[in-house]
């Protein structure tokens, strides 16, 4: 068959992979495009232009079709195919594939990132144990619904494999390669034996390869620091004081420490007429109306700043007033790469087993589309971040949240964290 269209990625994203899958259950040529540079290819007016953000995977068809996100380009090949067998056969099974698709994107896939990512890359997502706590006991909650639905089922949905399986199968991939190991596996035997047998059927493996279970779980090892031996001085005879040559400088030690950062493009733009530091100092040293009457006052909305509303996606999982504080404050922990061009406030705002999470940031740069600082950081799927236009009532909203003060939809403010 003719290639359909192309995929732009960086090598082995896990998230390209169930549009792999589809494709090849559907007969479909899907070509990756290697030229593709990571955070230069996004970032060019063109790519923008076409696209309209600069996040991967995204797909061009040969038709001119244009789809980001890995779900909607996944969505988007399994219906390509007429009578494709992965999209059900009545509109009762659609529903019921779509079910567990956003079961699993929208209730499993945040929390097993919580949990892995610092494990594999704790230079980009900070470990943090609370955090990562939270995360497993999510994670071991959503495979006990799971569980109870697999325990008499081959599929998620049907007699044969759809979009739901392949879909549910790639996101778990990451669980069981790396954490998954055999003791915890135990208290999910449906689930396990559902996985083993997707992940080993052909069309999957021509795309994976085969596929080994986890048998010791990934940890947590902090980085050990070296200890230098301290040498005894040797005495050295005294010698006569002779004229001092000029000793060459000495060079500095090379450290990883010292080794250049990468710049942002947030620092090739014009200095703004509000510094952010100094509106962090006003926030920490004044009372919030005064602090916030010096904001209004004097930040620059037009080109300097924009100011983003945010929204946990999951409001409806959160239980315990702490622990949304807590989950609250992680993706606080993640934003490190953020930390000289944005500034922000989350609350928790209701009771326990009826709370939400929202607040606004203040973030550098007026574009439309959010900054890479921040959208590099783990959390960042797992809240909706809306630019806001600020008017009178929007003000009033962001006095409230700052001031982790009143009630948010009926909802008395509770608790919170600032990110500065």
């Amino acid at each position: 068959m003719a290639v359909i269209g192309t995929i732009y990625s960086y090598p082995q994203n896990p998230r390209v992979f169930k549009a792999q899958v589809v494709a090849k259950y559907n007969g479909l040529e899907v070509k990756f495009d290697d030229k593709f540079a990571m955070g230069t290819t996004n970032y060019t007016p063109q790519w923008i232009a076409k696209f309209g953000a600069s996040q991967v995977p995204a797909f061009e068809g040969t038709d001119g079709t244009i789809i980001i996100e890995s779900g909607a380009i996944a969505y988007y090949l399994a219906h390509y195919k007429d009578g494709s067998s992965l999209v059900g056969r009545s509109k009762a099974e659609e529903a019921h594939i779509q079910q567990w698709v956003q079961f699993v994107d929208v209730s499993v896939t945040p929390a097993l990132s919580q949990w892995v990512n610092p494990l594999r890359a704790p230079e980009r997502n900070p470990y943090n144990k609370t955090n990562e706590t939270l995360a497993i006991e999510t994670v071991k909650a959503k495979l006990h619904t799971l569980e109870r639905h697999l325990i008499k089922k081959t599929y998620l949905v049907g007699e044969r494999v759809t979009l739901a399986d392949i879909s549910g199968a790639t996101a778990l991939y990451p669980g069981f390669k790396l954490v998954f190991d055999a003791d915890f596996r135990k208290g999910y035997p449906a689930v396990t034996r559902w996985f083993t047998t997707i992940v080993n059927q052909p069309n999957f493996k021509a795309v994976a390869g085969e596929f080994a279970l986890c048998e010791t779980a990934l940890k947590f090892t902090a980085p050990k620091k070296e200890v230098k031996e301290k040498k005894p001085k040797e005495e050295k005879p005294k010698e006569e004081k002779k004229p001092k040559a000029k000793e060459p400088e000495e060079e500095p030690e090379e450290s990883f420490e010292d080794a250049p950062k990468p710049k942002s493009k947030l620092d090739l733009l014009p200095p703004a007429k509000m510094p952010l530091d100094e509106w962090k100092r006003q926030y920490s040293n004044n009372e919030t109306p005064v602090a916030m009457k010096w904001l209004w006052e004097n930040i620059d909305l037009t080109a300097d700043y924009s100011i983003w509303k945010v929204d946990y996606k999951y409001n409806d999982e959160l239980t315990k007033l702490y622990m949304s504080n807590n989950l609250a404050g992680g993706l606080m922990n993640r934003l490190e790469r953020a930390r000289k061009y944005a500034f922000g406030c989350l609350v928790v705002a209701g009771e326990d087993n009826s709370n939400i999470i929202t607040g606004y940031f203040i973030v550098r740069g007026n574009a439309d589309e959010m900054i890479e600082e921040i959208t590099d950081a783990a959390d960042y799927e797992s809240y909706s971040w809306v630019k806001v236009k600020v008017d009178d009532a929007e003000k009033k909203k962001v006095d409230q949240v700052f001031a982790w003060e009143g009630s948010i939809d009926g909802k008395p403010i509770a608790d919170g964290k600032v990110f500065k």
